[in-house]
């Protein structure tokens, strides 16, 4: 069965453009199983694909650093047409905050994991290992009952 939502780490999109990073390929053929699957994009409220109108800080980072007619910029654009993309809340109690908060320095990576910890599929599909290192992405998955995943694991449950 496939995943009902995800979250997408604005890396993986990016990696998709970069045949010298290891993980190119990986993330192409990700992105073209997310283009043929029905699983939707978990964002945070106010996402626009216009920039102007857009209040999302995950949409914002996207918008802000894919470059149009690239293959994740044509990914994003047509999950937000054809209606796949959710939106969920980028808040978590306190207690939760304060602990990811001294896990993940980055403002953006804790949005992330806050929108993808109330998304319904609680999927995060990244390849930071600089903010989400092995074990912490252990800590944060028990924390916030969410898988952190490289494209290669997720693209099969597509």
């Amino acid at each position: 069965m496939p995943l009902v939502d995800l979250t997408l780490d604005t890396n993986v999109l990016l990696h998709s453009c970069n045949p010298i990073e290891t993980r190119h390929a990986e993330s192409v053929h990700f992105l073209t199983c997310l283009l043929a699957c029905t699983t939707k994009l978990s964002i945070d409220d106010g996402f626009s694909l216009d920039p102007s109108k857009n209040r999302s800080l995950i949409g914002g980072e996207y918008l802000a650093k894919l470059v149009p007619g690239t293959l994740p910029s044509v990914v994003l654009t047509q999950l937000a047409l054809t209606g796949r993309v959710k939106v969920f809340q980028s808040t978590v109690n306190a207690q939760s905050a304060k602990k990811l908060n001294q896990l993940v320095a980055n403002k953006r990576d804790r949005t992330f994991v806050k929108v993808c910890a109330n998304s319904d599929g609680k999927v995060l599909v990244s390849h930071d290992f600089d903010d989400f290192p092995a074990p912490k992405r252990k800590v944060i998955g028990k924390i916030f009952g969410l898988d952190i995943v490289e494209a290669v694991h997720c693209a099969p449950k597509l």
